[in-house]
């Protein structure tokens, strides 16, 4: 791994030291597949990555990448300040303290990130896809029940979680997973593409029996999403009607294992639940669109938002199911608005990298797909502490500064 490092770093460190960080790295997103409780052992690890990344150089930071700091500072302050708003202000400003722990992680990927994309990108994400790996053998052993026991360790409600806690969190962590081995199968031969496409289908059965709509919608976005970025930047014709027949054949394949698996009562009982926009929990009274007006509400009412968590607890029966809504409820007004200018601020970076050609770009091609449907995702769910909305931005605002820096930009 250390002939991926850049001269500067070489001089800077040892050898081993090089190869022992680069392990740490590895592991750091490798765990990020296994948190079946909270905190997890990747918090650990990413905690580590706070500090020894700054301590042994290996970041670039920059006024942009300040800026993407201040950011989330600001919103994590006036978070606090709402947290004092009402009596249960440790209960807001736990959550908020987590949400701090997880933006500074961000920042610091992304100046990991810019500091040599060439030599780091690949290594974040071979250690993110055997995490992954792991997850879904985990989530197969466990939904066919093939060890004593591991039914109830790796489903929930008799859904796929592998080694996470909820299974809406489990599918969208495979997402990323997927896309890149649908790089590799697109990009190599078929006898090449074979193992690609073999962990493709791996995922596929994950995302699948995990029965999260939420995973649905982001897989079906970003997979849509990739593969027309892949067409349109492939070098030629022929590769482009290549793309075309490979994904014609793999919805085929795709839609004879829908087809297959609903042959299972049990299967087929458990779509037409989810699938359903029927239930109390998404209609009604009680239900999580009642909760979105609700919060809408309240936004109105108060400028200043009422500290994390608080709606879930006096106005509704459960959070709003809406990332942005739970950022105006947390933040207020001010920070809300921030936030999405964050938000806004990624799509456009992420973007805007997809659209360079360099020999990292389908690295980005993964993060900004993926980001896209976490985009929409979040509209029906909280995933203002998923771990993989923090990778993500890290990803692309890194990028992004490092491809300022090459161009000679100020930064």
């Amino acid at each position: 791994m250390a002939h991926t490092l850049t001269m500067e770093q070489k001089t800077l460190l040892s050898l081993p030291l090089q190869r022992l960080l680069l392990a740490f790295v590895w592991l750091t997103f490798f765990l990020n597949g296994m948190v079946i409780r909270e905190p997890a052992p990747c918090d650990i690890f990413m905690a580590g990555f706070i500090v020894l990344m700054p301590l042994f150089g290996m970041m670039r930071f920059s006024a942009l990448l300040g800026v993407f700091f201040a950011g989330w500072m600001i919103i994590i302050a006036l978070g606090f300040v709402a947290a004092g708003t009402h009596e249960y202000t440790m209960v807001s400003v736990r959550h908020m303290l987590i949400t701090a722990y997880l933006a500074v992680f961000s920042v610091v990927l992304a100046a990991f990130v810019a500091h040599d994309p060439r030599g780091m990108l690949p290594v974040i994400w071979n250690g993110y896809l055997f995490g992954a790996i792991v997850a879904s053998v985990t989530a197969i052993i466990g939904y066919f029940d093939l060890i004593p026991g591991s039914f109830e360790l790796f489903t929930k409600y008799s859904r796929a979680r592998g080694t996470f806690k909820d299974p809406n969190v489990f599918g969208p962590f495979l997402v990323p997973a997927f896309l890149y081995c649908l790089h590799h199968f697109l990009s190599r031969s078929i006898w090449k593409g074979f193992v690609p496409l073999c962990f493709m289908g791996l995922f596929l059965f994950g995302i699948l029996t995990c029965f999260s709509r939420g995973a649905w919608v982001l897989f079906a976005i970003a997979s849509a999403f990739y593969i027309m970025i892949f067409f349109f930047t492939a070098p030629t014709n022929r590769q482009r009607m290549r793309t075309v027949l490979l994904c014609l054949m793999s919805l085929v394949a795709f839609v004879g294992l829908v087809i297959g698996s609903l042959q299972s009562d049990k299967v087929q009982n458990l779509w037409q639940d989810r699938v359903s926009l029927s239930h109390s929990y998404d209609v009604g009274d009680g239900g999580r669109f009642t909760g979105h007006q609700k919060a809408l509400d309240l936004i109105a009412e108060r400028p200043l938002g009422v500290g994390a968590l608080y709606f879930g607890y006096f106005h509704h029966h459960e959070l709003p199911h809406n990332l942005y809504l739970s950022m105006f409820l947390s933040s207020g007004w001010i920070g809300g608005t921030i936030f999405l200018l964050l938000m806004l601020t990624t799509l456009y970076f992420g973007l805007s990298l997809i659209m360079r050609r360099s020999p990292w770009m389908h690295y980005h091609a993964i993060s900004t797909a993926t980001f896209v449907g976490l985009v929409v995702e979040s509209y029906i769910i909280d995933s203002d502490h998923w771990r993989l909305l923090y990778i993500l931005m890290g990803l692309i605002w890194g990028g992004y500064a490092a491809a300022r820096h090459k161009d000679g930009h100020p930064v």
